[in-house]
């Protein structure tokens, strides 16, 4: 291997024996590494906790502390637990190697020392470390990223709502005021700009719930409620409201669960919306909403015979703005169960669904153990 005076990583050597140290610090300084020496695992952890190196070489016979006692120790510490671990064994020393592994080694390297081992085990471990460093530094910006994205859809959302009602006011006002004044094509045109209106609240509200349901900003409040009469809210609306034929909503009585009321009503809406709008075409339509058991889990659903879908085109379908049908067909946004996988999984749950065309749709879905608090 050629020589090179880049700085290549920084290695710790422990070793109680100072002819191993020497060896190892002249093998690797002239590899290129940065290199630095203690005689005892005391030394070690008090060097570690001041400047941690990139790997650390780790003789297991050794007084007072050995091997196995430092490397645990080492990954008890949350500043030094990530540093990479290989052992040093004579090969005439008792070397337990799950012992070993199970305190948080990753390798081990026997003596006498063999530079070209000795560089391939140190590098397979450096290249490693560096994979996982970069990656965690990829994590966190696209973290920053999405907090910065929920920000901004949150603040956009909430500000366009502001202007969205001054223009409906204006519509109104002309609907009014002016509507005899009018001509027909004058008419037509207001008429238009209502129904765009109405299109673009509809979007501005599904961004906002969006960007709520998993905004950084908001507290859960974890609470035990009955789901089945949030549902039962919900249908009564789609009565009230609905221009369509009457549908059978078949409602499972007292369903309790724990979790964020808001947040999972909202998730409720999403689902029961889409059941009711692709039941619409339906002689006999029907919703079903209700629980069942699942390894020893209560898992939730709600189900329609409505239009369904194929699920293999379907592998986006949680993906805000994915739609499988057209906007000719069905009218949203396809915000809506991307809204739902996120409230979801912020209980800590999952979901997934069953399908078949024209044979209906069913979504179940869990809740876990979530990152919320209880109301005093």
């Amino acid at each position: 291997m050629d020589n090179t005076n880049e700085n290549r990583g920084d290695i710790l050597i422990v070793d109680d024996i100072l002819e191993n140290l020497q060896l190892l610090f002249t093998m690797l300084t002239e590899q290129g590494y940065e290199v630095r020496r203690v005689l005892s695992g005391k030394q070690a952890l008090n060097v570690v906790r001041v400047e941690p190196p990139d790997l650390i070489l780790l003789d297991i016979k050794m007084p007072e502390l050995d091997g196995y006692q430092v490397c645990k120790r080492l990954k008890a510490d949350p500043i030094t637990q990530n540093i990479p671990v290989i052992f040093l064994s004579a090969l005439n020393d008792t070397f337990d190697k799950v012992k070993a592994f199970e305190v948080g080694g990753v390798d081990y390297i026997s003596k006498p020392f063999q530079l070209q081992e000795v560089i391939v085990r140190i590098e397979n471990q450096l290249n490693l470390l560096r994979m996982q460093q970069k990656l965690e530094k990829k994590n966190a910006e696209l973290e920053l990223l999405n907090q910065e994205l929920e920000a901004f859809s949150y603040t956009v959302s909430h500000d366009l709502r502001t202007h969205l009602t001054v223009v409906n006011n204006i519509i109104y006002l002309l609907n009014q005021k002016y509507s005899q004044e009018l001509s027909d094509t004058v008419q037509n045109y207001i008429n238009f700009l209502e129904e765009e209106s109405d299109r673009l609240g509809e979007i501005i509200e599904d961004l906002w719930r969006l960007s709520e349901s998993k905004s950084k900003y908001l507290d859960m409040v974890l609470d035990s409620f009955n789901l089945s009469e949030v549902v039962r809210k919900i249908v009564n609306r789609f009565n009230i409201e609905s221009e369509v034929k009457p549908k059978e909503f078949i409602i499972e009585p007292d369903v309790y669960v724990m979790g964020d009321q808001g947040l999972i009503k909202i998730a409720l809406e999403n689902l029961l919306d889409n059941a009711h709008k692709f039941t619409a075409k339906r002689e006999q339509a029907r919703v079903e909403f209700g629980q069942l058991q699942q390894d020893d889990q209560n898992v939730y659903f709600v189900k329609d015979n409505g239009v369904g879908f194929d699920s293999k085109k379907a592998e986006n379908l949680f993906t805000p703005f994915f739609r499988l049908h057209q906007e000719q067909e069905f009218s949203g946004t396809g915000i809506g169960l991307a809204t739902v996988k996120r409230i979801i999984e912020r209980h800590n749950g999952k979901i997934w669904y069953e399908t078949e065309i024209n044979q209906g749709t069913t979504f179940y879905f869990t809740f876990g153990e979530s990152d919320c608090h209880t109301p005093f």
